[in-house]
């Protein structure tokens, strides 16, 4: 499997992770049997991913066209994205969580782009959702994936867990790009100096140990970083995985987002279930986003 496949499995599973569970996001555990792209009551098209995916492309498509890392760009997209609808394929408009849309309104009236709240409890998953252009667009360059990982969630999350969360899942991603086994790469943290203790311990991988009933796919970044990571390292295929996270319950799309980018960089496009392809919205788009973003020269970024 080349480098290629596994940057375009990534952003393809991450949306296949979105449009599996987004019909069932917040719902208890157990309210869904989610098999397939058809097997569940959902509020978008079938295939159709939500915010998740749109701000993943949003960020992309922003490292693409400004050749690299442009803050005012991707908060001028994820604006876009919501205010009317830019690069959004359904009638159906979405709204920002609580934290986004905060950052969003922030920059709006003040153009600062790195307009996240930086209170703790301001911990949201929203660049955990979202993170993966960021790290294709940064390989193989290990500092400068770290660097754009935290510098990508703090436009709109400033939460010191949201950056080590950030960082974190980027560390684990570039491993996999480079081919490594999945429990080396889920160690690519681990004797790092983390701020936060819980951070710490989802480097050490103290999550493998722990039961379903303990996993919480909750919008709280480390709950969310903490499932995304045992349904990826628990399971042994990239269809398991996702549908191990889609029916979680809770904010189940996003871990589903999440686990895709993990599952998608290491299963390659390969892994993802045909059926579940030929339904996927805007599927031509993404993969061509993720060549493109594997292609850019971390010098000329």
């Amino acid at each position: 499997m080349n480098l290629n496949e596994r940057a375009i499995g990534g952003l393809l599973a991450l949306a296949c992770g979105d449009a599996l569970a987004n019909g069932v996001e917040f719902s208890p555990r157990g309210s869904a049997d989610i098999k397939g792209m058809r097997s569940t009551r959902r509020y978008l098209p079938v295939g159709q991913w939500s915010d998740d995916t749109g701000l993943a492309l949003c960020l992309g498509e922003s490292l693409v066209a400004k050749k690299g890392f442009d803050p005012v760009d991707q908060m001028r997209r994820y604006e876009g994205f919501y205010d009317r609808q830019d690069g959004w394929p359904c009638e159906l408009a979405l709204a920002p969580g609580n934290t986004l849309g905060a950052a969003l309104k922030k920059f709006k009236y003040t153009n600062e782009p790195f307009a996240g709240s930086t209170h703790p409890l301001a911990a949201g998953n929203g660049g955990l959702m979202r993170l993966l252009p960021a790290v294709l667009a940064a390989h193989p360059d290990p500092e400068l994936t770290r660097l754009w990982a935290r510098e990508s969630t703090r436009t709109t999350h400033g939460a010191e867990e949201c950056l080590e969360a950030s960082e974190l899942l980027a560390m684990v991603i570039h491993r996999l790009l480079l081919d490594e086994p999945k429990d080396s790469a889920l160690k690519a943290g681990k004797g790092r100096p983390w701020k936060s203790k819980k951070i710490e311990a989802l480097a050490r991988g103290d999550y493998l140990e722990k039961s379903d009933a303990l996993i919480r796919a909750k919008s709280y970044v480390v709950d969310t970083l903490e499932a995304a990571f045992w349904c990826f390292g628990t399971t042994d295929s990239l269809e398991t995985a996702l549908l191990t996270a889609a029916n979680l319950g809770d904010d189940c799309d996003t871990v589903a987002a999440v686990t895709g980018q993990l599952a998608g960089c290491c299963y390659g496009t390969s892994g993802i279930p045909s059926d579940w392809l030929d339904l996927l919205a805007d599927k031509k788009r993404i993969e061509e986003l993720a060549t493109q973003l594997i292609q850019m020269s971390p010098k000329s970024a």
